[in-house]
């Protein structure tokens, strides 16, 4: 990409030393850069890209974006911005040739439920017979192919590289969450989504957001930017049980279809039935009544079936061929996940870690627990603690809750555990400051028929700890290490 054409693109810039030619790639990681790159200083929660400048310029990177002045030299030029992010993210549209402009872009939103909809809306894709992609908490697929991502919507630059990725392997749908922090902070700015679904809005990430207000209209964000060009095609899919999803019917002029648990929605379901082992149902539609055997459970992901199903109907594809395709899915990863199903107990993972996603997981499991209900919560360190006592009281309507921290950071253990704690209903809990710890407990005081529900980390594999160091760990490996100790011994020993 020639670098003149890049920077005739700005209007308003200050620009020092001098610049290569042509460029080929962008990055904000100055490890990832070379004479044929852009590197892009961004600031960043626990570092500023400023500061790399230097070993960027050592790398041979010959074009910085920044938002302050650096002698660069004779070798490298140095354009000042307002925002480097906003550039950089512009600039990658034109280096990568508008890599989302070749997929359709399904940006889902919400508290809970964004993975479980992205990976749903990824598999159905895939069971269609497209090529597609995954962006999210669980990391990054095209395909089957995995690789891991660090945050649920990535920095706008390595976004575009994601997008980019897909496009070059034949991605033809583009299945991506979309955090609220993606969204206050332009992360996503600039993409054109074809398809925006919101799942439910509750009380989380307001060590963030200054208000649950502020919160709720950032999320609408995606809505308000699908744009006002009534020649595309796009839809909104919105959960009707929730009452903002009224807020955001009125920020799109696109069409609007709705899911949720009554006749009033467009898509709901009746005559469910379920167990462990799944749910089914009937599905109301547009196009008459159809009969849904899902492998997923709880009442929360009939909500985030619909979800996804209607992503697919609104791409052309016959609801009843998707619908079959619903048998087959695989569970979500770390969503509601049962853990060996031939052991003697039920041994479940999930990522709820919030009083709402908490809540329907709770209500989900009791009713199938037939013998003692286990339930370990964990409370997240330097994050919304406000939460931490609507948890404590939720784990505690179990026969047995266990408290332990969860990603503590720098926040003392003994302190989260301590806001659990305050929560509890009753004295039926224990409390762990290490995490492992308490999984292990779960398991050795369990007897069989029992149900153990980890909650708050899914599959997340590592606890970051002091000085934001990411420590391997496991909830499920953790559980199932336990579990074989227990109930195998002479076969795992």
């Amino acid at each position: 990409m020639n670098t003149k054409t890049l920077l005739s693109l700005l209007k308003v810039k200050k620009t020092y030393g001098n610049f290569p030619d042509a460029v080929e790639h962008i990055s904000t990681d100055s490890r990832e850069v070379d004479r044929n790159s852009i590197f892009v200083a961004i600031k960043g929660h626990q570092a500023d890209g400023y500061d790399f400048i230097p070993d960027a310029l050592h790398a041979g990177c010959g074009f910085i974006v920044s938002d302050r002045y650096y002698d660069t030299g004779d070798d490298a030029g140095i354009v000042i911005v307002k925002d480097p992010e906003k550039v950089g993210s512009l600039f990658a549209e034109y280096i990568y040739d508008f890599p989302h402009e070749a997929m359709t872009m399904v940006g889902v939103t919400g508290t809970n439920g964004k993975t479980t909809v992205s990976t749903m809306i990824h598999s159905l894709s895939r069971a269609m017979g497209k090529n597609s992609a995954y962006l999210g908490t669980n990391g990054f697929l095209i395909n089957e192919d995995r690789q891991a991502s660090l945050n649920t919507t990535p920095e706008s630059v390595r976004l575009h590289h994601r997008m980019d990725e897909a496009a070059g392997a034949g991605a033809e749908v583009f299945a991506m969450e979309v955090s609220s922090h993606g969204l206050k902070l332009g992360r996503v700015a600039g993409i054109n989504f074809d398809i925006a679904i919101f799942t439910n809005l509750s009380q989380d990430h307001l060590d963030f957001h200054p208000t649950m207000e502020d919160y709720g209209f950032t999320k609408g964000l995606l809505f308000s930017q699908l744009g006002q060009n009534m020649k595309e095609r796009k839809y909104v899919i919105l959960n009707n049980d929730d009452p903002w999803s009224g807020k955001y019917q009125r920020m799109t002029p696109h069409e609007v279809i709705t899911y949720g648990m009554d006749e009033s929605s467009d898509f709901y379901p009746t005559d469910i039935d379920g167990s462990l082992e799944g749910f089914n149902f009937t599905l109301n539609t547009p196009e008459g009544a159809y009969h849904v055997d899902s492998p997923f459970i709880g009442e929360f992901n009939i909500q985030n079936l619909m979800a996804a199903i209607i992503s697919e109907w609104v791409q052309g594809y016959d609801l009843e061929k998707v619908i079959e395709a619903v048998k087959i899915m695989d569970p979500v990863e770390g969503r509601l996940e049962v853990l060996d199903k031939t052991l003697p107990v039920n041994l479940i993972i999930d990522f709820a870690h919030t009083p709402d996603a908490l809540e329907k997981i709770m209500d989900t499991v009791k009713p199938f627990a037939e013998g003692r209900l286990i339930f370990l919560v964990g409370m997240t360190g330097e994050r919304d603690t406000t939460k931490a006592h609507a948890m404590g009281e939720i784990a505690s309507r179990a026969d047995i809750a266990i408290y332990t921290p969860d990603n503590p950071a720098n926040d003392d253990p003994a302190m989260l555990v301590e806001l659990l704690e305050a929560g509890a209903g009753a004295d039926n809990y224990r409390s762990f400051t290490d995490r492992e710890e308490g999984i292990r407990y779960a398991v050795d005081i369990s007897e069989p028929g029992d149900t153990i529900v980890l909650a708050c980390k899914g599959r997340e594999p590592y606890q970051i700890m002091e000085n934001y160091v990411k420590v391997p760990h496991r909830d499920d490996l953790i559980a199932l290490d336990a579990a074989y100790r227990k109930y195998r011994p002479d076969e795992y020993l």
